[in-house]
């Protein structure tokens, strides 16, 4: 089935320059029986992408009309049977009209007529036609629209935008040798040939619309979804973007049916890069929505029951304990004891009176801010000095017979980050069983998210899915997988210093 699906989309986009992937996700919504809209200027082929849309499919009724406001019930739907009003009954003939139809493209839809709009919501719906007394069934298989507008909310207008699911922007071409091919080139045609064979015919379509709602949203996936919702609510307080709970759920229907044309029983991240292409209602949502859909998939999907974070986080209270125990945290001052108080040791030449004079400063008085006297080697206050750490580890001098200034630091013992002398071997033994654990967790996380990322990056390709972001994906990908080996390495630079 993959295989002929990429077929098929390469047979209905021949000549379409820089519509291929609009034509595939239109494929997509066709035969998933999700309404698509496009978006784009006049003359940027949407008409076009929509007939041959239609010879992918098995049409037995074709419906096309080019809306304005002027446009009648009566041109979409059928004209009033003139023999069943002489009988007091107003019914439509509407052979060859909307209601038979089992593909439509509505052109410039937004500028129907309110009698239109609302008529064509309930058959979109229900897929019914209420006709006179009589309520018809239609067989609307595939339906698409374009307009060079989008409906401004609350103009009446929301309902019907909401059953569009797939909204695609057609831009013009943009890249240069695309460009100089179409001036090259003769006007596309609206019905290349397609190989009956590669058609998707009506008994198809049916047997895997059903079997589309048995693919499975693993909880990766579903985690992601969640993220995204998230993030529309609650990520941009001054621009929101609704997105209703039947859109959501149609969606998820879209990308079942993506991993189901892949040949696929569950739903993969790479599915849900489609779904940059349904969550927008204006065209300035665009760049939110590509942003939150992008970060949930490689952040959150990417790192869904990764346990990195927390054994980063096991990782760095480890290695505080290791350097705790194999290197001074902070200077160690050398102390003296003088009448049962620790006091430092330090060397003041506040003037020719005072030259070399050694002073102990109480400890306690190491980062106060009063002001207190030095003492000498016995004990005895040196009143002549006036001393003061200012909240700090250096002491201010005042005083001696000039009344200067100085500044003088402890003797430190040990400089913070030097390396201890001797650590205890069964404190050694305990770190690096420590190690040894971690990194066994480590080793089993990247197993098992190796093994996950190696089932999905077998089914990468998709004909729904750019190239870019497949790319993008796989970068995550390895990213992750590195975060892991940075961290491994740090393990094993630790136990070469626990062993050292």
């Amino acid at each position: 089935m993959k295989a002929r699906i990429h077929t098929l989309i390469s047979a209905i986009s021949a000549n379409m320059y820089e519509r291929e992937h609009i034509i595939a996700l239109s494929l997509l919504a066709g035969a998933a029986g999700m309404n698509t809209f496009l978006y784009g200027h006049p003359g940027t082929a949407k008409s076009l992408i929509s007939r041959r849309i239609a010879c992918a499919f098995e049409v037995a009724e074709y419906f096309e009309y080019l809306m304005n406001r002027f446009s009648t019930p009566e041109e979409i739907f059928g004209p009033v049977s003139i023999k069943a009003l002489k009988e007091d009954q107003y019914i439509r003939k509407t052979e060859h009209y909307l209601p038979k139809a089992d593909f439509a493209f509505l052109d410039e839809i937004w500028k129907a007529s309110p009698a239109i709009l609302n008529t064509l919501l309930t058959l979109v719906n229900e897929r019914i036609f209420k006709n006179g007394d009589m309520i018809q069934q239609v067989p609307l298989k595939v339906l698409m629209s374009a307009s060079n507008e989008i409906p401004e909310p609350n103009q009446g207008l929301d309902a019907l935008y909401d059953r569009f699911i797939l909204r695609l922007t057609v831009p013009p071409i943009e890249q240069a040798t695309n460009f100089h091919a179409l001036l090259q080139t003769k006007p596309a045609r609206a019905k290349p040939e397609v190989d009956e064979a590669l058609k998707i015919k009506k008994h198809e379509l049916a047997k895997w619309r059903n079997q589309m709602h048995e693919v499975e949203l693993p909880a990766h996936v579903l985690a992601v979804f969640d993220e995204i919702k998230q993030r529309l609510n609650h990520s941009y307080e001054d621009h929101q973007v609704y997105v209703s709970d039947r859109r959501w759920q149609r969606i998820a229907y879209l990308v079942k049916a993506a991993a189901f044309l892949n040949e696929r029983s569950q739903v993969q991240l790479n599915d849900l890069f489609i779904l940059k292409h349904c969550l927008w209602n204006q065209v300035e949502d665009v760049p939110l929505v590509n942003q939150a859909v992008e970060n949930a998939i490689l952040e959150t999907g990417l790192a869904f029951e990764s346990e990195l974070e927390a054994l980063t986080i096991e990782k760095e209270m480890l290695e505080q304990n290791i350097l705790n125990s194999f290197y001074y945290t902070d200077d160690v001052y050398e102390s003296y004891l003088i009448r049962g108080k620790e006091y430092l040791r330090a060397v003041t030449n506040l003037d020719h009176h005072y030259k070399d004079k050694v002073l102990y400063l109480e400890l306690n008085k190491m980062g106060t801010k009063k002001d207190f006297f030095a003492v000498d080697e016995s004990g005895e206050e040196i009143r002549g000095i006036v001393c003061n750490f200012n909240g700090s580890r250096i002491c201010t001098l005042k005083g001696g017979y000039y009344g200067l200034e100085e500044t003088v630091s402890p003797y430190i013992k040990h400089s913070k980050g030097t390396t201890r002398s001797s650590v205890a071997s069964e404190v050694r033994i305990d770190l690096l069983q420590q190690l040894k654990q971690l990194e066994q967790k480590l080793q089993a996380d990247v197993v098992r998210i190796q093994q996950r990322f190696k089932t999905e990056r077998a089914a990468l390709d998709s004909p729904f899915v750019q190239e870019a972001d497949i790319q993008q994906l796989q970068q995550g990908m390895q990213q992750q997988l590195e975060r892991y080996q940075l961290q491994m390495q740090d393990c094993a630079r630790l136990e070469q210093l626990c062993r050292s």
